[in-house]
C-alpha cells in the first residue's frame, strides 16, 4: 500500500481496490466450496436464491473481517495467524463445528454474538425446514450488519494507517 501511495492514486480507490479483492477472494471460496460440494457429494444446500444470498452477505463479513484483521497487525504473519485462529474459533462457537442446539444456554446466547451462528442459522432455515429467501432475511440482515460494522471500522483504520 506504501507504494501505491506514491502514486496519484487516491486512498479511496486504493481501500476500494482492497475491498473489491478481498470480496472477489472470499466470494470465490466460498462458491467453490458450494458448487464442489453439491457436483461431488450431491449437497442440498436449500432453495438456491437463499443460499447464494447467504454467501455473497457472509462473504462481506469476511472481507470486513480479513480488511480489519490486515488494518491492526503490522505484517501478513501476524494478521494471518491471528485470523485462522480468530476464524475457527468463532466459527466452533458460532455452531459451524457442532450443532448449537448442542450447547448450554449460555453458550447459545453467546454464539449469537458472531456471525457465523447467523449463517449457520440461515442455512439450518434452507436445509432443515425447507425454508426459503423470505424466510432468511432476518439472518441476512444480521449478517449485513456485522459487514457494515467490520467494513466501516477497517475502512477507517485503513485510511488513517495510509494517510499517517
Amino acid at each position: 500500500a506504501t507504494r501505491m501511495l506514491s502514486t496519484p492514486t487516491s486512498t479511496a480507490t486504493i481501500l476500494g481496490g482492497e475491498t473489491l479483492g478481498r470480496y472477489g477472494v472470499a466470494l470465490t471460496q466460498g462458491l467453490y466450496i458450494m458448487l464442489g460440494t453439491l457436483l461431488i457429494f450431491g449437497v442440498n444446500w436449500g432453495d438456491p436464491l437463499g443460499a447464494i444470498a447467504i454467501v455473497l452477505v457472509f462473504a462481506l463479513v469476511g472481507t470486513g473481517g480479513a480488511m480489519l484483521m490486515g488494518s491492526l497487525f503490522s505484517n501478513d504473519q501476524q494478521s494471518g495467524g491471528i485470523g485462522v485462529l480468530l476464524g475457527l474459533g468463532l466459527a466452533a462457537l458460532g455452531g459451524a463445528m457442532v450443532p448449537i442446539e448442542l450447547f448450554p444456554d449460555i453458550m447459545q446466547t453467546i454464539a449469537k454474538f458472531t456471525p457465523h451462528a447467523w449463517a449457520v442459522e440461515g442455512f439450518t432455515e434452507l436445509v432443515r425446514r425447507g425454508g426459503t429467501f423470505a424466510d432468511i432475511l432476518p439472518e441476512l440482515g444480521v449478517l449485513l450488519v456485522f459487514a457494515a460494522v467490520f467494513l466501516s471500522l477497517a475502512t477507517w483504520r485503513l485510511h488513517r494507517v495510509l494517510t499517517r
